[in-house]
């Protein structure tokens, strides 16, 4: 007899329980609801009708576990909101499952979907059994994944050495480099810090499971700590991620470290057994005193942002972008297969703004007045740089920012700019001329 009401207190837990929500990017009203006949009867469905708003709702909803999208949409197409969800900083957006749905059974939309980082991909007319299949698989994975993620962040904040690994812990990594950044500025030595990720790394848990994965990053953190410097901390901050601070390190000093951990992998390839796998590596760069940042948060986030960046293009490369400098272009420095030179494929080569970032300083040095154009190698990477040493001063505008100048100037690099003087003083004489008029009345004589 007392059976009935507990049954019904169960069903009515069950039912009360919030259910996964997945958001719908389609511009067709009528995809939509069809998507929503299939999947609501287990999901909660979020609608909307563009890229745009997709990457909003995304943004905002912490709830999201899986985003459905069109390819085709106005705004903002699937393509560009891909982008974004796998460049963002935050993790949960970052690692969010992306189905995408389109009309089309052309190659090559589907290779571009996937090379912006769709996790699947399904064509029209829809399968009902298919989609359901394949997004509830996914739920189960982000679930499972958040609650391993938040497990592990929880247990890494009490610990200053990573188990699994060996490394330094994130929770060490972000106290010594309170030290370090302090020391740092005191007495005016850069460090830079530099972010590290596996390639794929989950198609490589998916298919090779727990125990091989483990061993992958233990021994992928043995490389680093064997390729860095006593003085440098080696950490792994999450999953697949590490991190070196390098003291007493510039960019080009960096960028040399990083080469030597490539090339340590690419003659030492993983395999365990009878089963190999390639690895390929994404970096982000930031330097203390070349990217004036005053502390380990602010650069940590700045390494962050450059290997999101690294990632979103395609990942196996090193990026040190001074991002947001309106007026140059965003360096890409891609990894060559070592051994490859200068001849390797010309899709390796990506073409700088005519002056290069700071990583490419020492390089810059060997070029000579005489050749307007010429292949400089930064870390055995051939990269085509753009030099005009006798443009006039009216071009000059084009090819520096008075930041960038200020930069250069900071590093030691003052005599790289020679040819573009004449242009920046007259950038900057109005601003002098408006100082005088206000402190003193008048113009300056």
């Amino acid at each position: 007899m007392n059976a009935t009401p507990s049954l019904a207190s169960d069903a009515s837990a069950i039912s009360s329980e919030p259910r996964p929500r997945i958001l719908i990017a389609d511009d067709s009203r009528v995809i939509r609801l069809a998507i929503k006949k299939i999947l609501g009867t287990q999901y909660d469905i979020v609608q909307v009708e563009n890229g745009a708003h997709a990457w909003d709702r995304v943004v905002q909803d912490r709830g999201i576990q899986a985003l459905v999208t069109d390819i085709e949409m106005p705004q903002m197409d699937g393509y560009e909101l891909i982008c974004r969800i796998r460049a963002a900083d935050d993790a949960r957006i970052r690692d969010l499952p992306v189905i995408t749905i389109t009309g089309t059974d052309d190659e090559y939309v589907r290779h571009r979907a996937f090379a912006c980082g769709a996790t699947d991909f399904i064509t029209k007319p829809l399968d009902s059994i298919q989609l359901l299949a394949r997004v509830r698989a996914y739920v189960q994975y982000e679930e499972a994944t958040r609650e391993l993620t938040e497990r592990a962040l929880s247990l890494e904040e009490q610990a200053v050495t990573d188990p699994l690994t060996g490394l330094r812990s994130r929770r060490y990594l972000m106290q010594r480099g309170e030290q370090d950044v302090a020391y740092s500025l005191r007495h005016g030595r850069d460090l830079t810090m530099i972010r590290i990720d596996i390639d794929g790394f989950k198609q490589i848990y998916r298919t090779h499971g727990d125990e091989m994965s483990d061993r992958l990053l233990a021994w992928l953190a043995k490389l680093l700590f064997r390729n860095a410097r006593t003085e440098d901390t080696v950490a792994r901050v999450s999953g697949a991620e590490f991190a070196i601070l390098a003291t007493a390190t510039n960019l080009d000093d960096a960028a040399a470290l990083c080469d030597r951990v490539r090339e340590a992998v690419a003659s030492q390839p993983f395999s365990y057994g009878d089963v190999s796998i390639p690895v390929t590596m994404s970096m982000g760069l930031a330097c203390l005193i070349t990217d004036r940042r005053d502390n380990i948060e602010s650069l940590l986030k700045l390494a962050n942002q450059r290997l999101s960046r690294a990632r979103s293009e395609g990942g196996d490369r090193i990026c040190a972008s001074v991002i947001g400098d309106a007026a140059a272009a965003v360096e890409e420095v891609t990894l060559a297969p070592p051994g490859s030179g200068a001849q390797s494929e010309p899709a390796a080569t990506e073409v700088l703004a005519p002056l290069p970032e700071l990583g490419d300083l020492a390089a810059l040095d060997a070029v000579s007045d005489e050749e307007p154009t010429q292949a400089v190698e930064v870390a055995d990477t051939p990269v085509s740089v753009a030099i005009e040493p006798d443009a006039p001063a009216d071009d000059a505008n084009d090819l520096i920012s008075v930041d960038r100048a200020l930069a250069l100037l900071a590093v030691g690099k003052g005599n790289l700019l020679g040819p573009y003087l004449e242009a920046l003083v007259r950038r900057v004489d109005p601003l002098l001329e408006f100082y005088h008029s206000r402190r003193f009345g008048g113009p300056k004589s």
